[in-house]
């Protein structure tokens, strides 16, 4: 079966069969299984990709905004 992986880093798709911890081929960094399989990216079209990607990459922003905030706030209570 292939999996669909994007990289939290660089964003770019990797297809993976058999590898649960992906590596991002680009940059090296730990990649993320999506919540499509493979039949549905290839029937995606170009666009459907790309706003998929873009989808992922507000996520993953929002994602570290948060973290930050947690990490900027507990620096403050100390």
């Amino acid at each position: 079966m292939l999996h669909i992986f994007l990289c939290p880093k660089c964003f770019n798709y990797r297809i993976v069969s058999r590898k649960p911890d992906a590596i991002c081929f680009h940059c090296g960094a730990k990649l993320y299984k999506s919540n499509i399989d493979y039949v549905e990216y290839i029937d995606m079209s170009e666009q459907e990709r790309e706003k998929y990607k873009e989808n992922f990459i507000k996520r993953i922003r929002a994602y570290q905004d948060e973290i930050d905030s947690v990490l900027t706030d507990s620096e403050v209570n100390k």
